[in-house]
């Protein structure tokens, strides 16, 4: 009986052990970006954050200089944003006049 209890001691602390290893490693945060040019030669597109740093990705589509979108990105576990990568994005709409473009 006393092994049984070890081991279900052992498997539940294996269980947390994992959720805290998965969560760290999952790490992402949102943000809002406004199309700020398009690379039709490329497919890319061109956007903006509130702290100005720019971020692209490819896939025109019926996307135009001035629309907003939100973005998921995946902070690629490291404390620097240059290598932060969007991994979903979904767009918001368009400020008119907002920003000149």
């Amino acid at each position: 009986m006393k092994k049984m209890y070890m081991v279900i001691v052992a498997l539940v602390l294996c269980g947390i052990l994992m959720g805290v290893v998965a969560c760290a490693q999952a790490e992402t945060y949102p943000a809002v970006l406004m199309v700020v040019d398009l690379n039709d030669h490329e497919d890319m597109v061109i956007a903006v954050d509130f702290n100005g740093n720019e971020w692209t990705w490819t896939g025109i589509e019926d996307i135009f200089p001035g629309d907003m979108v939100a973005v998921v990105i995946d902070d690629q576990d490291t404390e620097i944003i240059y290598d932060d990568e969007i991994i979903d994005l979904h767009y918001c709409g368009w400020i008119e006049g907002w920003m000149d473009i």
